[in-house]
């Protein structure tokens, strides 16, 4: 078990070095706005002001309440937090597909297997539902918005 304020700090000085690599990673797309929109880069960018401000929050809140929040426990390894485990190496493993098979092959992969860590067990669902949400994605992203999705590194 960990107090409370432990898992804070770590999450909060982790939630400052990943905004700081989203708003890096950002600054190589566009942020300037044009005739159709703001640039590339700007959403990601904001993304990464907002979780760097979230982490700043929660490092105040922990440092002003710390007395109280080490006296609370968290039990990280309890049964009922396995799904969100699973999800978390979905994630990573997500990331890494796409930058093996693209954006759409590896969110082919990904969409089904949330869909089936969370319950879903009819497979019209599932499949309609992966479906829908990639044609819904490139229409929106590709089509309307002319944004590239990741490619395969070896497409490149």
């Amino acid at each position: 078990m960990k107090s409370k304020a432990c898992c804070n700090y770590f999450i909060g000085v982790l939630g400052l070095v990943i905004s700081a690599f989203i708003m890096d990673a950002s600054v190589t797309f566009s942020l300037d706005s044009t005739e159709t929109g703001p640039g590339a880069g700007f959403w990601p960018f904001a993304l990464g002001v907002a979780l760097g401000t979230a982490a700043v929050i929660l490092l105040i809140y922990t440092f002003f309440n710390r007395e109280r929040l080490k006296e609370e426990k968290v039990l990280l390894f309890m049964p009922a937090n396995r799904r969100v485990y699973l999800l978390l190496g979905m994630i990573e493993t997500y990331c890494f597909l796409i930058t093996l098979f693209g954006f759409y092959p590896a969110s082919a992969i990904l969409i089904p297997c949330i869909m089936a860590l969370m319950g879903e067990a009819i497979r019209k669902t599932v499949i309609l539902t992966t479906f829908g949400a990639l044609i819904f994605i490139y229409l929106v992203f590709g089509i309307v918005l002319h944004t590239q999705m990741p490619q395969s590194i070896f497409w490149e």
